[in-house]
């Protein structure tokens, strides 16, 4: 029998932290990384309870690992627990990615890029001069907001549940941004309309995220029409209820891996400073996008 060497003692380590996380593919994705490239990095996932997560991060602290990826519910709570967080984060309010240097915490957000990256490629197309809405009001819709914003869309609707949330996001934009922004709770039968007519609809929410499939984000689906784009940020089923109404009306729709690719291809340089090379970059992602969720 011949002995396993490929993690040692010498062997650095990241990792996810969450609620949950059994059903994240970053693991394959970032190990996948570092064995094509060479790199002496595991990483794994650990599901977080919140009354935990201060503890959970002054462990991953005091066991020196390189830096570790935050998910839903924590992107915004990490923050008070970091030494240095970038601007980018600060005003997206969320925190998906820290590096440890020499003891201290740096927060950085990878979803907005990871996003917009993914949402070209799939869909061949940006946001400049589009209607978009966006559902939820979370870390991950505050950071597509804000990028489509930064990437000239014309019209950026919010909708949600609470819309004192939606309010929040949709003032920081416009006031920031200058593009016009407004809000809408899932209580007003106004959403309809709203959804109806965007050029782009964004599911930013957890709504029929693995194990609760039969979930959708709103009260009322839409009236789709083929001439939209379909976003859910969810991977995982690879179709969701909300996608696969929108596809039967001729939409076309995109899933949350490619978001998720892109988003940990950023956070992987983060970590290791590294430019990975453009075309392992895609050969990585053509690999990456027929993993089955």
């Amino acid at each position: 029998m011949e002995m396993e060497n490929k993690v040692t003692g010498k062997t650095k380590v990241v990792c996810l932290i969450g609620n949950p996380v059994e059903h994240s593919v970053s693991p394959v994705l970032h190990n996948t990384i570092s064995g094509c490239l060479g790199v002496d990095l595991v990483y794994t996932a650990f599901r977080v309870d919140k009354e935990c997560l201060e503890s959970a991060v002054k462990g991953l602290k005091a066991l020196n690992v390189v830096g570790f990826n935050v998910t839903v519910p924590y992107k915004k709570d990490i923050i008070g627990f970091l030494d240095h967080t970038s601007k980018e984060a600060l005003l997206m309010g969320a925190v998906n990615t820290v590096k440890i240097t020499d003891g201290r915490l740096y927060g950085y957000n990878t979803d907005a890029e990871g996003f917009s990256r993914s949402f070209k490629e799939e869909t061949g197309t940006g946001f400049a001069g589009k209607s978009v809405a966006i559902i939820g009001a979370g870390g991950a819709a505050r950071a597509i907001a804000i990028k489509a914003a930064m990437e000239g869309a014309g019209k950026i609707y919010l909708i949600n549940r609470t819309p004192e949330k939606a309010r929040d996001i949709a003032e920081m934009v416009s006031n920031n941004m200058g593009t016009s922004t407004q809000y809408c709770s899932t209580g007003e039968d106004a959403y309809i309309d709203i959804l109806a007519k965007c050029d782009i609809l964004i599911n930013s929410t957890s709504a029929g995220m693995f194990p609760h499939t039969d979930e959708v984000p709103v009260p009322r689906l839409p009236v789709f029409s083929k001439n939209q784009i379909v976003y859910d940020v969810i991977y995982n089923p690879s179709k969701t209820r909300f996608l696969a109404e929108a596809e039967k009306a001729g939409c076309k729709t995109v899933n949350g891996l490619g978001m998720l690719f892109y988003q940990g291809v950023y956070a992987y340089e983060i970590w290791t400073g590294m430019n990975l090379p453009e075309s392992k970059v895609r050969d990585l992602f053509q690999s990456f996008m027929r993993i089955k969720t």
